[in-house]
């Protein structure tokens, strides 16, 4: 897709007009498995048409338009393969982004996203209007939807446990406590970069219920204990280091001071609170970054924030020694100390 600096004006706003239909071409390539089926090579149309149980003609329209977006190519005998971007959409790939795909163009995602204007204008989250229950009720009475965000948030769970490492100091951290860390696999990564370290999984019961698999494959099971909980009432005491990631932006100032301050009463003098968060630098409007937040706002009434208001939340909470550690990645870390 071209960049708009090299459109006329017009054609920038159509342009962003039309990118839910951009979305919903990406959606249903997902959907039909397109990119699983072309992963042994180029296919014609009707083949993949057999395949993915799709209409032929329709689908080589849509096979027209992927190619056009660049995830899709046609060779000289009038096959399509994958692209390297195409690609990302395989469930088998290590960077697959197919998770991702399905849950961010899902209807739920999209009819919340349909009441921006309100959430704007009352400057309150509107998932729960549109749904009749709360994100974290919604996905409890809907497992495969559950599942499915919990397989996203899985995806970034390396490069954020690689963030942490590069940017602190484990030297005299004996127990990790990842805090609403999902099904464990950025604790795991952790434990398993530092084999002297045990950690405890803190999580909705419904949530962690998934995570013995992930720790056993990772071969970290025997050093890591799995409890069941909400973070507002109480997380495990004992820990030396505690992770929030992708926590606390998910929250209004309120809720994001009642989670930190829980924490801080597990926590002993000394230990150490690190949360995991995509930043915002003043003067940088990142697209990617600015329309997350948004995200934020329609689902939760939560927002994605800067060094400095990470750091008024933490000493609000009773921390200090509090220092925002840049990363080579998206991810920034936020370290207090409980005095």
């Amino acid at each position: 897709m071209e960049g708009t600096g090299r459109l006329l004006p017009e054609e920038a706003i159509g342009q962003m007009a039309t990118g839910y239909w951009i979305s919903q071409a990406l959606r249903t390539m997902a959907v039909l498995g397109l990119a699983d089926h072309l992963s042994t090579g180029p296919r014609t149309a009707h083949e993949l048409a057999e395949q993915s149980g799709a209409h032929a003609p329709s689908l080589a329209r849509l096979l027209r338009a992927l190619c056009a977006l660049g995830l899709c190519s046609r060779d000289d005998e009038g096959r399509v393969g994958l692209t390297q971007l195409g690609e990302l959409l395989r469930s088998d790939v290590p960077d697959s982004m197919k998770s991702s795909v399905l849950m961010l163009t899902a209807p739920s995602f999209q009819r919340t996203w349909e009441k921006l204007p309100e959430a704007v204008r009352r400057g309150e989250p509107t998932f729960a209007r549109v749904h009749g229950v709360g994100f974290w009720d919604y996905l409890a009475a809907r497992p495969e939807e559950g599942a499915l965000f919990d397989a996203v948030m899985t995806e970034d769970a390396e490069e954020r446990a690689a963030a942490l490492l590069a940017a602190c100091d484990l030297t005299g951290i004996d127990t990790i406590v990842d805090v609403g860390g999902g099904q464990g696999k950025l604790l795991a990564e952790l434990l398993a970069a530092v084999p002297r370290v045990r950690g405890i999984l803190a999580d909705r019961p419904e949530v962690v219920a998934g995570a013995e698999e992930v720790l056993r494959t990772a071969g970290v099971a025997d050093r890591c204990a799995v409890v069941g909980g909400d973070f507002f009432a109480s997380v495990p005491p004992g820990g030396d280091a505690y992770v929030l990631a992708q926590i606390i932006h998910d929250w209004p100032e309120e809720e994001a001071l009642e989670i930190l301050r829980t924490c801080h009463r597990a926590m002993v003098p000394g230990a150490r609170l690190w949360v995991i968060e995509q930043v915002i630098q003043p003067g940088e409007d990142s697209v990617d970054l600015t329309l997350f937040d948004l995200n934020m706002l329609v689902f939760f009434g939560g927002q994605e924030r800067t060094a400095e208001e990470y750091q008024e939340l933490l000493e609000a909470a009773g921390f200090g020694e509090i220092r925002v550690l840049p990363t080579d990645t998206d991810w920034g870390v936020i370290e207090g100390v409980r005095p």
